[in-house]
């Protein structure tokens, strides 16, 4: 996989966990955190000096302490508003990363985030896994057309 790929997803996805939804992802990932079930997966697609796709997969149950710490309330919030949550973080993590991979000359035009249930596609060119308490976020980036992929 390539390095700066993931690199760029690994920073853009600890920094929305940390600034939108306050949970701090864990250096390593540990048996229980790798061991846990997906719950929700949402994707944005993007076109521009390369296009592609962001996918973030939600594993072991974090999916209601996300929301609830994105909007402030301390009851379960409804799987409406947790797929709000989950689209939005996604959203913020895509525009975070493309800038760092293709500076600040690559415009791209970015779709509206959806979930996603495509749980089992081709191999990505980079993947991050990210600890967050007894689950993990999976960060997996499909592109097509990117210079220096095969770096």
């Amino acid at each position: 996989m390539n390095k700066k790929l993931e690199k760029e997803l690994y920073k853009a996805g600890t920094l929305a966990f940390e600034e939108l939804g306050f949970l701090l992802p864990s250096l390593e990932i540990n048996e229980q955190q790798l061991n846990a079930q997906a719950e929700a997966a949402a994707s944005v697609e993007f076109d521009g000096p390369f296009s592609g796709k962001l996918l973030v997969r939600i594993c072991g149950g974090i999916l209601p302490v996300l929301t609830a710490n994105m909007v402030g309330e301390e009851e379960v919030p409804s799987k409406s508003l947790q797929y709000d949550a989950l689209t939005e973080i996604t959203n913020v993590i895509c525009g975070n990363m493309l800038p760092g991979i293709a500076g600040s000359i690559g415009i791209f035009h970015v779709s509206v985030p959806k979930m996603d249930e495509s749980f089992n596609l081709l191999p990505p060119v980079a993947e991050v896994q990210l600890g967050l308490g007894q689950g993990r976020a999976d960060l997996l980036l499909f592109v097509s057309k990117y210079p220096g992929l095969e770096e």
